[in-house]
């Protein structure tokens, strides 16, 4: 009977053990929920990442003061520096100076010196340019350089009060205020006019000098006379007589024979011919240029001069051999003293004579 009921109570006791197991697991069946441990895993995880960067931010915030710091010290360090080099500022530059080699410091200085010479000279360009400008705009405006006197050199043909008349001038006038050039141009209007210069004489005197064509020639014209020049500029038109040689059998139109032109190229040709001749006149024994009372032109390889106080007539030929044609103009002219003809010097003076021909 004992036995039976140990063996009762150790299977009871074993049967109890099993429910009791039983139990505890269905409660903990009961209390297990899946939606309930993801929850609580998600917020582990969170707080794991929160502790994490809590632990990044500290970190960060060591290495900033650290920094914040290091540039503090740097910026009391440089602040120092500075105000010591403000109040040794001399020091510094005479330590800095003798840690230099002196060949350094000389090339040194003088860079600073030929800056400096720069400026300077800039600085005076300006004041210079500043100053000029004031000049010439007190001259423009200043009473004291209005013109007084207008004076005329150099004329012989024009007068003074025509040749100013012509150049526009007038008193009163600012003697800045006024234009060369065309001045010049004003008074070359006149043909007589060569060359014009304009002088300013300070405080208030204007001077013209004037250089003018000289008559050296005439042209008939009808019954009128033509002045013109060594050039061939015509100067004036004009019915007096003025006793110089006449040129005949000239080639340039009437139209175009004009005060202040010029004759054509053909003309000038025979002009600078002429020259040729009367030049050759002028240096024999006797001054046979001042016989020559016309000249005839039309034909250039046979010139021909009339002396009309002589009362002869010269058949020059061309231009050569003027120096001996000379001497025998000389020669017929000496021996043919009281006849009235015409000498021939339009022959091959090499082999031919030339000979004097007598008015019947």
């Amino acid at each position: 009977m004992p036995r039976v009921t140990k063996e009762k109570k150790n299977t009871n006791k074993k049967n109890n053990n099993l429910k009791n197991k039983n139990k505890k697991q269905e409660t903990k069946e009961e209390k297990f929920s899946f939606d309930e441990e993801i929850v609580i895993g998600l917020k582990k995880i969170e707080e794991k990442k929160k502790i994490k960067e809590n632990k990044s931010k500290n970190k960060k915030k060591k290495v900033n003061k650290k920094n914040n710091t290091n540039e503090n010290n740097n910026i009391l360090i440089k602040s120092k520096y500075m105000s010591n080099y403000d109040e040794n500022n001399e020091n510094y530059s005479n330590n800095i100076k003798k840690k230099q080699p002196k060949k350094m410091i000389k090339k040194n200085e003088k860079k600073i010196n030929k800056k400096k010479k720069k400026k300077l000279k800039i600085i005076k360009f300006f004041i210079l340019i500043l100053i000029i400008l004031g000049g010439i705009i007190y001259a423009m405006l200043s009473p004291a350089f209005n013109i007084k006197n207008i004076n005329v050199i150099g004329n012989s043909k024009i007068s003074s009060d025509t040749i100013i008349s012509l150049s526009g001038l007038y008193f009163e006038q600012n003697i800045f205020n006024i234009s060369k050039t065309q001045i010049e141009n004003s008074i070359k209007q006149n043909a007589y006019i060569n060359n014009v210069e304009i002088k300013r004489k300070l405080p208030d005197t204007i001077e013209i000098e004037v250089e003018e064509r000289i008559a050296t020639y005439m042209l008939t014209l009808g019954n009128a006379y033509v002045y013109i020049n060594n050039q061939g500029y015509i100067l004036e038109i004009t019915t007096e007589n003025i006793n110089e040689p006449i040129l005949i059998g000239y080639k340039t139109p009437e139209k175009d024979i004009i005060e202040g032109n010029r004759l054509n190229e053909e003309d000038l040709k025979r002009i600078n011919d002429v020259l040729k001749i009367v030049e050759a006149m002028s240096s024999g024994e006797k001054a046979i240029n001042d016989l020559i009372t016309q000249i005839d032109i039309t034909d250039r390889n046979d010139y021909i001069l009339t002396l009309e106080k002589e009362k002869k007539k010269i058949h020059l030929g061309d231009v050569s051999d003027l120096s001996t044609k000379v001497l025998w103009i000389d020669k017929f002219l000496e021996k043919e003293k009281k006849s009235e003809g015409t000498l021939y010097l339009n022959v091959n003076l090499n082999t031919e004579r030339p000979y004097f021909r007598k008015k019947v």
